[in-house]
Parts: structure tokens; C-alpha cells; sequence
């Protein structure tokens, strides 16, 4: 290989060829890997479609869960202040109530579709296909 690449210094290459005129067994060897060579340079790999490279999911998998920590821990402290302004309003209770109810009602609802879009994306059969 190293021949072939001419890597050799002017004695081992002398050698070679000393080597490759004595013996047709070695040239024949000379062929084959030259022929190797020829067909290993000319291959080319596909371009990796857009966003699916390894690299992209390197970094959707360091930073997905980052962001569902910082949305997390941001959700409990508003949720936490939220509900000591709630608390300490001085609007009546009954005001407090139908506000809760919307909130959750929105809430729960929101859950449940998000709930549903999951269960419907672990059994979709097409979520790996590309157009």
C-alpha cells in the first residue's frame, strides 16, 4: 500500500520492483489492491438528509431534557407565586373558585390532548418515514 501510495523511500521502492519483475504472483497482488484502491477512492457516501445527521440528535438529546428542567423549575415557581397572590388576594372566595375552575378546566384539558398526541405517536406506523 505504502508503494502504491509512494511512501517508499528510492531502496524500498527499488525493492519492490525488483520484487514485482520476479514474481507474477506479486503483480497480480499489485493489480487486486490497485484495483481496490481505484474503487475505494471513487466511492462516494450519501449526504445525510437535513436534520438526522448524528450530530443533531446529539444535540436534541442534551438539550430536550435541559429544557424540560428549566420549563419545570419555571412552571413551580410561577405556579408558587401564583397561588400566594391567589391566597392573599382579597377577592371573594367565590370569585377565586370559578377562577380555579377555568384554570383547571383548561388544564386538564390541555393534559388530556397531549396525553392523546402521545399515545397516537407511539403507535403510528409512519412516524419514521420521510418524504
Amino acid at each position: 500500500m505504502r508503494y502504491m501510495d509512494g511512501e517508499l523511500s528510492p531502496a524500498q521502492a527499488a525493492k519492490v520492483e525488483e520484487a514485482l519483475a520476479r514474481s507474477t504472483e506479486v503483480q497480480r497482488e499489485l493489480a487486486v489492491f490497485r484495483m481496490f484502491h481505484r474503487d475505494l477512492t471513487e466511492l462516494r457516501l450519501h449526504d445525510p438528509p437535513p436534520g438526522r445527521s448524528a450530530w443533531d440528535r446529539i444535540h436534541g438529546r442534551l438539550s430536550r431534557p435541559m429544557g424540560w428542567i428549566l420549563m419545570g423549575v419555571g412552571a413551580a415557581a410561577w405556579t408558587i407565586h401564583l397561588f400566594w397572590v391567589y391566597l392573599s388576594s382579597t377577592a371573594p372566595s367565590w370569585e377565586k373558585m370559578a377562577t380555579s375552575a377555568v384554570v383547571i378546566g383548561v388544564l386538564v384539558l390541555f393534559a388530556s390532548v397531549i396525553h392523546e398526541r402521545y399515545l397516537e405517536w407511539q403507535t403510528d406506523p409512519y412516524r419514521d418515514i420521510e418524504r
